[in-house]
C-alpha cells in the first residue's frame, strides 16, 4: 500500500495540470473526461459536461492530458495525525497544575531514647505547578514547584507505652529536564529528572496509652515532642505520559509518577521532647509521587 501511495504521489505531481482537458483513467478501468481542476494526494477534481466530480486519488491510474502547459505545484496534503489524536502544534512554552498524592517510604528513628523507628508521614496531597521551555520537539527544561503533605501516622512503636503520631508539610523547589521517548502520538511517554531544594516541616506528637500517663505529671495529654522545618537538597526521577489531542487543544492532559528523594536532615525536639531525652530526629525522605497534570502551551 505505501508503494502504491507513493506512486501514485509521483503520478500527480508530474501530472496535474489544473484546468486542462483530459481523461481521467481509473483502476477499475473507467474513465472520466473533462477538465482537472486540482489534484491532491487525497482527490482529484474533474469539472465534466455534468458538472464537478470528486474521485477519491488511489481509484486513479493515470491522467492523459490533451495540452501540455506548464505544470502546476502539487497542493499538500493534511498532515496524517493519528486519525485525528495527535497534534500538530509545535508551541514552546507550557505550564501545567498537578493534583495527586506523595507517599513517604522512609523511617524516623527514636531509637536514642529507647524508642523504635515509625513511618514518616503518611499518605497525603499534593499540589504544584511547572513551567518548561522547548528547544526541540523530544526536550524540554524548565522549573517545578510542588506542595505535599505528610498526614499524621499511628505509630505505637515509636515511643514505648505511647501512641505516636508524624506527620508533615514540604515545598519542592527544582529546575527539571523532560525528554519524550517518541517525538510523534496521541499518547507520548516521556521521562522527567530535576534536581533543587526543599522546605520541609517535621511534627511528632505522642500520648500515653490508656491506664499510663506521663511520669513527670502523671496526666496523659497529647505532648508536641518534635516540631521544626529545615532545607535540604532534593532530586526527583519521574516517568508521565502527555495524552496529546487535537480537539483539546491548546492543553494537554498528563498522568506521571515517579520517586522524590529529600537529604536527611535532622529536626530539632520541643521541649517536651528533650524532658524525654531527645534532642533531635534525623528526617530523610524518600517519597512515591503520582499525579494528574493539566497543561496550557503557547
Amino acid at each position: 500500500m505505501r508503494t502504491r501511495i507513493l506512486l501514485l504521489l509521483v503520478l500527480l505531481a508530474s501530472a496535474a495540470r489544473p484546468s486542462a482537458a483530459a481523461v481521467v483513467r481509473l483502476k477499475d478501468g473507467g474513465r472520466i473526461e473533462g477538465s482537472v481542476v486540482s489534484a491532491t494526494t487525497k482527490e482529484v477534481v474533474i469539472q465534466t459536461a455534468a458538472g464537478a466530480r470528486r474521485v477519491d486519488a488511489e481509484r486513479v491510474q493515470s491522467i492523459e492530458y490533451d495540452a501540455a502547459p506548464a505544470p502546476a505545484p502539487l497542493e499538500p496534503a493534511p498532515a496524517w495525525s493519528g486519525a485525528g489524536l495527535m497534534s500538530s502544534r509545535n508551541d514552546k512554552n507550557l505550564f501545567s497544575f498537578a493534583l495527586g498524592m506523595a507517599a513517604p517510604l522512609s523511617d524516623v528513628d527514636f531509637g536514642a531514647i529507647g524508642g523504635g523507628r515509625a513511618n514518616n508521614g503518611d499518605l497525603g496531597p499534593l499540589i504544584g505547578m511547572r513551567y518548561l521551555r522547548s528547544t526541540s520537539r523530544r526536550f524540554a527544561a524548565g522549573f517545578d514547584i510542588d506542595y505535599f503533605h505528610r498526614g499524621g501516622t499511628d505509630s505505637p512503636g515509636l515511643l514505648p507505652l505511647a501512641d505516636a503520631s508524624v506527620m508533615g508539610d514540604n515545598f519542592l523547589f527544582m529546575g527539571v529536564a523532560r525528554w519524550y521517548i517518541f517525538e510523534h502520538g496521541a499518547a507520548r511517554p516521556y521521562l522527567l529528572g530535576g534536581a533543587g531544594v526543599s522546605r520541609s516541616w517535621t511534627r511528632i506528637e505522642a500520648a500515653p496509652i490508656p491506664g499510663f500517663a506521663w511520669t513527670d505529671t502523671d496526666t496523659a495529654e497529647t505532648r508536641l515532642l518534635v516540631d521544626d522545618s529545615a532545607w535540604a537538597l532534593a532530586s526527583t526521577a519521574r516517568l508521565g505520559v502527555d495524552f496529546d489531542w487535537d480537539f483539546a487543544e491548546p492543553t494537554v492532559f498528563s498522568v506521571e509518577a515517579g520517586w522524590t528523594g529529600l537529604q536527611s536532615r535532622r529536626f530539632g525536639a520541643t521541649r517536651a521532647g528533650r524532658d524525654l531525652g531527645l534532642e533531635s530526629v534525623s528526617g530523610p525522605l524518600q517519597l512515591f509521587m503520582l499525579s494528574a497534570r493539566w497543561s496550557w502551551r503557547w
